[in-house]
């Protein structure tokens, strides 16, 4: 008994819309094809060690893709973290001294 295939030719393609419109009802979608045993056995996931081992690989492979600052970007950077500690400490020693003048007047 041999098997008879369509040519592409022969082959019309429909799409979910048009075949839903001649059946007059609503098309269910594809069931998905569960994997065989074997196909299962087959791919396995990774052990911790394995996993591990990718991190770092990764890690370093993007280490190489970093671009570093400069000696001198990063002590302007520095001078300027600096700078706005020093603001912020003043704004918040001086908030906290009116704050504290304030509930010594109230209290007593």
């Amino acid at each position: 008994m041999t098997k008879h295939r369509k040519s592409k030719a022969d082959i019309v393609e429909i799409t979910v819309e048009d075949a839903a419109d001649k059946l007059d009802k609503p098309v269910a979608p594809a069931i998905p094809r569960l994997k065989s045993k074997r196909e299962e056995a087959e791919v396995k996931p990774p052990n911790s060690l394995t996993r591990i081992l990718t991190f770092f690989k990764e890690a370093k492979k993007e280490l190489t893709r970093v671009t570093w600052p400069t000696r001198d970007e990063t002590l302007k950077s520095t001078g300027v973290l600096l700078v706005l500690v020093a603001i912020s400490a003043a704004y918040l020693g001086l908030v906290d001294g009116f704050l504290s003048w304030v509930l010594r007047l109230l209290v007593g």
